[in-house]
């Protein structure tokens, strides 16, 4: 199960960093007070940093929980565009809502402003005279709403340096992960291979069917060696093409199919149009694989259905089939099994909350409805 977000180390990090932000006056203006003769230490200090502390964090949040992402899936005009929106919106709120220094009974500066134009214009005293606030004659142009505005964009800076340092460590992990899940993959088609059950049973069908019908038995030679030339050349790939990943599902279920008699009945719908999409080779036979072992019964009527399909921009695969009666199920392993907890660790890593994997296990018939994102496949010169 995933790690809840919120229990991140990056997550961690910034909830460190905005308490210590917090504590910081309370502790520079406790310590002032026992250092600098006659300083006291003032509650309303701290608050009115708290305040603008407040401005940052919120400024902080929208970008980390909204903007960021948007630069992480690449989409830079839309980021840069919202983070200039964001520095407007702090800088209008900063002109507007900056509220007194603390220890005197100071209005907002823009207040301030616009009352001594008016006098002036009226050829009247300044109510506010400006002798005390020189620092601030620029107004909105003054340091600091320059400071502030530059604190600002620091601090964004500092939630894109983490943030990117998380998903470079991130992405460095899932390399390593699947480089690993590679290796354990390629023992498993190594073990596909010379799958001892598979290969006797189909050899030994095959042998049968020279005295029967020495061409068909051939043809099952000729379609063997593709399925064994498929594993060996194509099955340590990262992606294949959909079109041959069909053609040995197909050649797979034909020489399954020698091994059972007229009760089974197996129908593949599969429109012979579907784009040449890129998969990760050898998925959809391992729930082929699965419906013969533990869906064919010989006393009884059995069946296996199998469709693929491309719907809103997704592959589908359906895998349907009959399950055997409880006394022949007992005799081999519950459904599901290593090969279909090995195809969701795959899923898993190669498309991560993108697909979706139904499997629906009832009384009499076990459903598997796969949903892959189509991929393109890329021409390489």
């Amino acid at each position: 199960m995933r790690r809840k977000y919120w229990l991140s180390p990056e997550n961690a990090i910034y909830m460190l960093m905005w308490l210590l932000f917090f504590l910081l006056p309370i502790i520079i203006f406790y310590l002032r007070s026992f250092t600098v003769t006659q300083a006291e230490f003032h509650w309303e200090e701290v608050f009115h940093i708290w305040r603008w502390f407040l401005i940052f964090c919120l400024c902080f949040i929208i970008h980390n929980f909204l903007l960021a992402p948007l630069l992480i899936k690449k989409m830079r005009v839309a980021y840069f565009c919202s983070v200039l929106a964001l520095l407007a919106i702090f800088f209008a709120v900063s002109n507007y809502l900056h509220g007194p220094d603390p220890g005197r009974n100071r209005p907002p500066l823009w207040l301030i402003e616009r009352e001594n134009r008016l006098a002036q214009k009226n050829h009247i005293q300044p109510p506010f005279p400006m002798r005390h606030f020189d620092d601030h004659h620029l107004g909105p142009l003054g340091p600091e709403y320059v400071v502030n505005l530059l604190l600002l964009v620091g601090v964004l800076g500092l939630n894109l340096g983490v943030k990117f340092y998380f998903k470079s460590e991130q992405d460095r992990n899932h390399l390593q992960q699947l480089e690993k899940e590679r290796m354990f993959l390629q023992l498993q088609y190594l073990k596909f291979q010379i799958n001892p059950h598979f290969f006797m049973n189909t050899l030994n069908n095959i042998q049968v069917l020279i005295d029967m019908d020495a061409e068909k038995a051939k043809e099952c030679l000729r379609e063997l060696s593709v399925m064994m030339r498929f594993v060996l050349y194509e099955g340590d790939k990262d992606r294949v093409s959909l079109h041959s990943d069909i053609l040995f599902l197909r050649i797979y279920v034909k020489l399954m199919r020698l091994r059972y008699n007229d009760r089974l009945t197996v129908t593949i719908d599969i429109p012979d149009n579907l784009p040449d999409v890129s998969i990760p080779p050898l998925i959809f036979p391992t729930f082929v694989e699965n419906a013969f072992k533990h869906g064919v019964s010989y006393k009884q009527d059995s069946f296996i259905n199998i469709a693929m399909d491309v719907d809103d921009g997704e592959l589908l695969f359906s895998c349907i089939n009959s399950k055997k009666p409880v006394t022949e199920a007992s005799k081999v392993p519950s459904v599901g099994g290593v090969g279909l907890t090995n195809v969701k660790r795959r899923l898993d890593l190669i498309y991560d909350d993108r697909y979706t994997l139904d499997i629906k296990d009832k009384t009499d018939v076990y459903d598997v409805l796969l949903r892959l994102p189509i991929q393109k496949i890329e021409n390489h010169d």
